[in-house]
């Protein structure tokens, strides 16, 4: 499901990006008023309390008369409708705010984490870190958000009571109609180990350097 969200969120962006361009090559004097028309249709909704709102999007039936928060452009827009329409485990944090809080997490998210809304919104999403995770992981997450570039990793997390578990984590800026990033989307998918050992074991049938497998053996002692 990860991987097939990356796909189709690239593929409408690159589709977005192409039809953009042909409005402004054809339809020069009205490109600005098509952009701002498509992006009105597709809007969504992620708070009713104005731009410096950090409370989390609200249901269908809360969302009637409030004025959105903030508008996305198409693609975007699409990957969010697909993540709550499948019910995935996600957040949405705000970089606009000090250290880039969570604004609104899902069902999902707090059920796969056992916390609850209140152990959520407003922090950090570090508080997922302990002591297995892996540094470097963690780095690469925050060079992905600070270029705006979608990133995905596969980093130990720990659910609310401590347990520990290996989460595929995909993250993806979230841009308005000017091409600024207003959100990020962080999806959460649990890994189970024996999917790990099973991945492990078919590069082990592959054909590959020695260092490769090396640094493979390495890799899997260190997490035992």
């Amino acid at each position: 499901m990860l991987e097939c969200l990356q796909e189709q969120l690239l593929a409408m962006r690159k589709q977005n990006m192409a039809l953009r361009q042909v409005v402004k090559e054809h339809m020069p004097d009205e490109a600005a008023t098509v952009f701002e028309k498509c992006i009105n249709e597709k809007a969504l909704v992620l708070s009713g309390k104005g731009t410096d709102s950090a409370a989390p999007i609200q249901s269908d039936e809360e969302d009637e008369g409030k004025q959105p928060n903030c508008l996305l452009l198409e693609p975007d827009f699409h990957l969010m409708q697909a993540l709550m329409e499948s019910q995935q485990n996600f957040t949405i944090s705000d970089p606009s705010m000090p250290d880039n809080p969570i604004v609104y997490a899902s069902q999902g998210f707090l059920t796969l984490t056992g916390y609850t809304n209140q152990n959520v919104i407003g922090r950090n999403c570090r508080f997922l870190q302990g002591p297995g995770t892996d540094p470097r992981a963690i780095d690469i997450i925050r060079r992905g958000v600070a270029e705006g570039r979608d990133t995905s990793v596969c980093l130990m997390n720990y659910k609310a009571d401590g347990t520990p578990f290996w989460n595929q984590f995909f993250v993806a800026a979230l841009r308005d109609d000017a091409g600024k990033i207003v959100n990020f989307v962080g999806v959460q998918c649990e890994v189970q180990e024996e999917a790990q050992e099973a991945f492990r074991e078919r590069l082990r049938k592959i054909p590959l350097p020695d260092e490769l497998m090396r640094d493979d053996n390495d890799d899997a002692g260190d997490e035992m």
